[in-house]
């Protein structure tokens, strides 16, 4: 099926296009909200800034396809194909991703605020800037994601895999974590700061300066964390005595470097 024959059979009001051959279709801007396009082939095509709005979009094969700025609101994507799709600055509220492919593809800054990503791929997916607010993530799998200043405040990651994933300056407050708990504070440092400005061991550091500490030592921790050999045996106790053991010693040599040159003499002109 053609383009111009889609959308000229969509404006005479027929909304069922299932299991329908679109491969490469170019249909930029297009309008086809509530459309039924499931098990459609869709794969490589340009669909920048199309409307799919409520769309039932249930196994359709939206690999490699150019979904960026897209409308898919509250769309039926239940095990669909979006392996390395392009959906930068999508549009996905209450969108449902259950079973979803979505590894290898680019969602940064797409809103997926109360999206249904449970046991959806996220394998290598880019996550940056996403507004993941109250999404619901249970058994979903991200490895090798990048979460850099994705919001998952409320989000709800509940036995879900995590592995490698990048963290940097990433919100998780109020978020269900894979174990089942609450992550109850969005910054650690910042609430100290604040919470204690009369301590005299509290670091005088202004909100960025802390952010970038934080940012420092988490991105230290991942990559210890994700780097210790594990056997079936290993427990998180071990682990954590592992990074704690190494972080440890690179503190102390850090610590002793910096004291040695403090101490040397000022050199002259």
């Amino acid at each position: 099926m053609k383009a111009k024959e889609l959308l000229q059979s969509y404006a005479d009001g027929l909304r069922n296009f299932s299991e329908a051959e679109l491969a490469s279709l170019s249909l930029v801007d297009a309008k086809l909200s509530h459309v039924n396009l499931e098990s459609a082939i869709l794969a490589d095509a340009n669909l920048f800034r199309i409307d799919l709005f409520n769309a039932k979009l249930c196994k359709v094969r939206f690999a490699r396809a150019n979904l960026s700025e897209a409308d898919l609101g509250e769309a039926d994507l239940r095990e669909a194909n979006l392996k390395g799709a392009n959906l930068t600055g999508a549009n996905l509220t209450g969108a449902t991703l259950m079973n979803a492919n979505l590894s290898g593809s680019n969602l940064s800054g797409a809103c997926l605020s109360g999206a249904k990503l449970s046991g959806a791929n996220l394998t290598e997916v880019n996550f940056t800037d996403a507004n993941l607010k109250s999404a619901s993530l249970v058994k979903a799998q991200l490895i090798r994601t990048d979460l850099t200043n994705a919001d998952f405040t409320r989000a709800n990651l509940h036995q879900a895999v995590i592995s490698s994933v990048k963290l940097r300056n990433t919100i998780l407050h109020d978020a269900v974590m894979p174990n089942g708990k609450y992550f109850s504070h969005p910054n650690l440092y910042i609430l100290d700061n604040i919470n204690n400005p009369g301590d005299s061991n509290i670091m005088k550091l202004n909100t960025s300066e802390l952010i970038q500490l934080e940012t420092y030592i988490q991105d230290a921790v991942a990559m210890l964390y994700w780097n210790i050999p594990r056997s079936e045996n290993t427990t998180q106790e071990a682990i954590r005595n592992t990074i704690i053991k190494h972080i440890n010693k690179y503190i102390r040599l850090k610590v002793a470097l910096f004291s040695s040159l403090e101490q040397l003499p000022a050199t002259g002109d």
